[in-house]
């Protein structure tokens, strides 16, 4: 129940953490007008949303619901 949990977690913070990746790579100084490969910048764009997904994944396999 715990690993459905967190894919469920996982997959609803996709949106988010991609909106969220796209926010931090415009704060980093990231060129929005052109689309050349050399102004890509892999941390905002790949670890952002990754590590989000990844941290919900985590808190839903870990957290306990009480059932009665």
């Amino acid at each position: 129940m715990s690993i459905t949990r967190g894919l469920v977690f996982a997959l609803v913070s996709v949106i988010p953490a991609m909106i969220l990746g796209l926010v931090a790579y415009i704060i980093f100084g990231g060129v929005t007008s052109s689309p050349s490969s050399e102004d890509f910048m892999y941390g905002p764009c790949y670890g952002v949303p990754f590590s989000l997904i990844l941290i919900a994944f985590i808190y839903g396999v870990r957290i306990q619901v009480e059932m009665e």
